[in-house]
């Protein structure tokens, strides 16, 4: 009967899990994507392992199979550097019937403009079949490590010994800022890319007439920009939409999102005859270095030459999603396995809500690991990856596990421990470590307590706009550190254990019978000494008795303070936005700009990870009510305070 039971509970949360991975992964229709070749791509063939940063360059036979790959999906590709064997792009392109935009990358140093801009110049005159543009530097402008004037020169050098259009690419905004520059150039290439806007305009957004906001800021921007250089011709040198990362405002990163960019964009351009350029060919993994996942993930095609989707098909949110609820499954079955053979005193009801509660972890440990994996860019994160592995698997375990024998009646008795956090961490430390797996309660406790201190300095880091500092390594050596929120994801699916399932299992438990007056029952098994819940044995859990009511919980009131506190400032700030031009009002900041709260609330994903933070406060705030409640213990007589 047991296993009857067993097998129905499995197939039960089986189908509640396929549907879990199966819908918001169901392949979706695009309107208006269609299978036509887009006009340009960026072209920048690193794969992984390859970086300009650590000078390691792709082969020519690798640029060539790439080109390869990029057949009739588009019909011209970008470079943006004539060296780091990128002259292969030229050379080789129209064998697959690409045209080539071919760009010169300028910096601040001198030695190395003036090789690239002679690199432009041979390759524009050695092959002018396949070279149709020249771009002399890429937003060197916006970097700030040229001037206009210094800008001027180089391109005015390879205007005088090329018989291509030569032009120069930056955001919109800086040929706003630098008109005189459009003088020196042919056509103007200006880059428009809305999810890296100072407001940037999410896809679902719509006009008060019911235009599409996206649509509506590249159809002004490009205006915007003709009407100030009246005869010049304008090309979109960059637009695009990054299929992974994090949200800016109601700008979300994603497959789907990123087949929508393209399609609306597409369509535009078609209509209003734009000339133009996507970003890019190949997810970039050297870029999030700079840029965080989001910077990575802007290929039409993955790292590994895989496509993300195909033109003029549906395309599916995640692909791999099958494999993943497979894993899961199998994860969740062999536990409900393992709780039916070595709890034989279990009965239905405990086997049916282990497995739902089994399937639950299961799930989000594989979500939350994916995500981890998938998101692994450079060596150093891989160690991340490991940590929150291992850190997840056994808080996990020590849920599971204290679910367990709660069903079954095997809790440790509540009189053991205390409720606060300095009674469960001294309990903690003088419990013999061979016994840590067994006492789950205490376990669980101490993991909590490092999941919280992490989701502090995630809380704190994302909300960081800038921080820029150096540390001495030695005399001769400085590292530089910068932290910026707006290229760090939000670890949601690292922090749903700890905090949804966690306070699931808790409330679960509030419906059991107990002894005590109902003002109490919430607080007592929602407090951080019932981190399990209640167990249905005699007692609750041991507060010592202190003369007084604060220093007991300081711990709490600091913890629960923080994450409510930087949960609310993580919410503010990104619905702040900083505006540059005609910004009025709001708080002045370094650089000039004006910051406004203007997108309270609309970046989900920030509210989420809000959320999550307060749900974890939820434990410490309940014992910091409990303890205020609790009496003071008696002060000794006075024949023991040596008032003699």
């Amino acid at each position: 009967m047991r296993v009857l039971v067993a097998l129905i509970a499995f197939v039960a949360v089986a189908v509640l899990n396929l549907l879990w991975w199966w819908w918001p992964n169901r392949p979706v229709e695009i309107a208006g994507w269609t299978s036509a070749p887009l006009q340009s791509v960026s072209f920048a063939p690193y794969r992984p392992g390859q970086s300009p940063l650590t000078r390691t360059f792709p082969t020519p036979d690798q640029i060539e199979e790439d080109l390869r790959r990029l057949q009739g999906k588009v019909r011209a590709v970008r470079t943006y550097s004539s060296g780091e064997n990128l002259e292969t792009v030229p050379q080789r392109a129209g064998k697959y019937g690409l045209k080539v935009w071919h760009g010169a990358w300028l910096n601040d140093n001198d030695k190395e403009n003036l090789e690239q801009i002679n690199l432009l110049i041979d390759h524009a005159n050695k092959y002018k079949d396949t070279v149709e543009r020249v771009i002399v530097g890429n937003e060197v402008l916006l970097r700030k490590e040229l001037t206009a004037n210094q800008l001027r020169r180089y391109i005015r050098q390879v205007k005088q010994r090329v018989s291509q259009p030569v032009t120069y690419a930056d955001v919109w905004e800086f040929w706003m800022r630098n008109p005189s520059l459009a003088d020196e150039v042919d056509f103007i290439t200006i880059h428009i890319l809305p999810y890296w806007e100072d407001v940037p305009i999410g896809l679902d957004r719509r006009e008060p007439d019911g235009t599409p906001s996206i649509e509506k800021h590249i159809v002004d921007i490009y205006k915007k920009v003709q009407e100030r250089f009246p005869g010049k011709t304008i090309v979109i040198g960059e637009t695009g939409w990054p299929s992974d990362g994090r949200m800016r405002s109601d700008a979300r990163p994603g497959r789907v999102e990123q087949v929508r960019y393209f399609s609306t964009f597409r369509s535009i351009a078609d209509r209003e005859k734009f000339d133009y350029n996507v970003v890019e060919a190949f997810d970039q993994y050297w870029k999030a270095r700079q840029e965080g996942t989001v910077g990575a993930a802007w290929g039409l095609l993955d790292a590994q030459r895989h496509d993300k989707f195909e033109l003029g098909k549906p395309v599916s949110a995640e692909p791999h999603w099958r494999i993943l609820f497979i894993l899961s499954t199998l994860a969740g079955g062999l536990m409900l396995g393992g709780f039916v053979v070595m709890r034989r005193g279990a009965r239905g009801k405990a086997i049916g809500i282990f497995a739902v509660f089994a399937q639950l972890v299961a799930t989000c440990y594989v979500q939350a690991t994916w995500i981890d994996l998938s998101r692994t860019f450079y060596f150093e994160k891989m160690v991340g990856v490991v940590f929150w592995a291992v850190l997840l698997g056994l808080f996990s375990y020590a849920l599971l596990r204290g679910i367990a024998d709660s069903l079954t009646g095997k809790m440790a008795d509540p009189s053991l421990y205390g409720a606060r956090v300095r009674e469960a961490w001294r309990a903690w430390r003088e419990l013999p470590r061979y016994q840590i797996l067994r006492r789950a309660d205490l376990m669980l406790q101490v993991l909590y307590l490092v999941l919280t201190v992490i989701c502090i300095f995630y809380l704190i880091v994302i909300s960081i706009d800038w921080y820029d500092g150096v540390i001495r390594i030695s005399d001769t050596f400085y590292r530089q550190i910068a932290i910026d929120g707006r290229y760090r994801d939000f670890p949601i699916w690292s922090f749903v254990i700890p905090s949804i399932v966690l306070m699931a299992w808790k409330t679960l438990t509030i419906v059991r019978r107990e002894p005590v007056s109902r003002a109490d029952r919430w607080t007592k098994a929602l407090s951080f000494g019932r981190l399990l819940g209640y167990d249905g044995s005699k007692g609750f859990v041991r507060m010592d008795r202190s003369y007084s009511r604060i220093r007991p919980i300081l711990p709490e009131i600091a913890l629960s303070f923080l994450l409510v506190f930087w949960a609310v400032i993580m919410v503010v700030t990104e619905g702040a936005i900083k505006l540059h031009d005609g910004g009025a009002g709001g708080f002045v900041a370094v650089d000039g700009g004006r910051w406004v709260i203007g997108t309270l609330f609309w970046n989900t994903q920030a509210d989420w990870f809000s959320a999550l933070a307060i749900l974890m406060a939820v434990p410490y705030l309940a014992t910091i009510y409990v303890s205020l409640r609790e009496p003071l213990a008696e002060p000794p007589p006075d024949s023991y305070t040596s008032k003699w």
